[in-house]
């Protein structure tokens, strides 16, 4: 029997019109975007960054290099997005999984504060020891994970394609081999922050809005949104900031003549798209719902809580490292190889 958080995700593809507002485009020289609205119920919840602000979660380290720890006092649900990175402890890592803390009245459980683990890859592959500067605890970053290596987060067979993708951007971007020497994904992110943020500032946010689809050179090439919309503004910058890598990436290539409205095109993309649909329990709240195209094109997941779809994401792969055929993984035998990794 198909599960009914998969039979929600299937309704979006099917007809993604009757789901999402699809607004005016905006548009900054080769990347537009398109500002995605929900009609919808949402959800009301509140980001990882505004519940570590607030000193309501921490995050820390376990015996396990592919978990970490997250100790939740919050009164109210807490999202931690799929793509997140966390700065410090011994390696820098990023949240693969969408996951949505429950609210835990008082904060306490049985007098101590709830603690989860969740699943992470690393996105630092030659330091394995602590730094002073960066201290023995963790802290979210500005800085998302771009299309091509989220896309690489989502194998199940992967640590090694995560790393093989930040090296592919080490050569796309043409960055030094003295700037970030233990490969660390975030530092060679801020050689091209002033480059991003200048993209960021020329999209706005529009009324009611939870979202983005993007295309670049005139190709679509992925979106994310949220059933927030408070949350969407919190961390719409970071997010578009991780799309416009791609626009620095593709900068110099041949850009495509769009025929007709994009809201059309994004319809007919997600329509057309075969997809396989495979579903698991979520570390906190929900279901995660992972999809791959069948020729190996595109990925996405999105966390479904009470029939909403809480986040929702979806990239394409284009250029990058190159990648075999993604296998299905017991739990055991992932956590094996994750540690031959190291």
């Amino acid at each position: 029997m198909k599960s009914e958080s998969v039979h929600i995700v299937e309704q979006l593809y099917k007809n993604p019109q009757a789901i999402l507002g699809l607004e005016e485009p905006q548009i900054q020289e080769n990347m537009v975007v398109v500002p995605i609205t929900l009609k919808g119920t949402l959800l009301d919840f509140i980001s990882m960054t505004e519940a570590e602000d607030k000193g309501l979660i921490a995050i820390k380290e376990t015996e396990q290099v592919n978990n970490l720890e997250i100790f939740n006092k919050s009164d109210q649900l807490v999202l931690i997005p799929f793509g997140t990175t966390v700065k410090g402890g011994k390696q820098d890592r990023t949240i693969w999984e969408s996951i949505l803390l429950p609210a835990e009245s008082g904060g306490k459980v049985n007098g101590a504060n709830r603690n989860y683990v969740v699943p992470a890859k690393c996105v630092e592959q030659s330091r394995w020891s602590y730094k002073r500067s960066k201290g023995k605890g963790f802290r979210s970053a500005k800085t998302r994970l771009h299309p091509n290596l989220a896309y690489a987060a989502q194998t199940a067979g992967g640590q090694g394609a995560v790393w093989n993708e930040i090296q592919s951007h080490r050569a796309e971007m043409s960055i030094a081999s003295d700037i970030a020497p233990t490969q660390n994904y975030l530092e060679m992110m801020e050689t091209i922050e002033k480059e991003t943020e200048k993209i960021v500032n020329k999209f706005k946010n529009v009324k009611d809005q939870c979202g983005i689809a993007v295309f670049i050179n005139g190709e679509f090439i992925g979106m994310e949104f949220y059933a927030n919309v408070k949350a969407w503004s919190s961390m719409s910058d970071d997010i578009i900031k991780a799309f416009s890598v791609e626009a620095l990436r593709f900068k110099d290539k041949p850009t495509k003549k769009v025929e007709g409205k994009y809201s059309d095109i994004i319809t007919r993309a997600l329509k057309e798209l075969k997809m396989d649909f495979s579903v698991r329990k979520g570390v906190g709240l929900g279901n995660v719902v992972d999809f791959n195209s069948e020729d190996q094109k595109w990925r996405g997941n999105t966390l479904v809580h009470e029939d909403i779809m809480v986040q929702f994401y979806l990239v394409s792969k284009r250029g990058g490292a190159t990648e075999s055929p993604p296998v299905r993984m017991q739990r055991q035998d992932y956590i094996q190889q994750m540690v031959r990794d190291f």
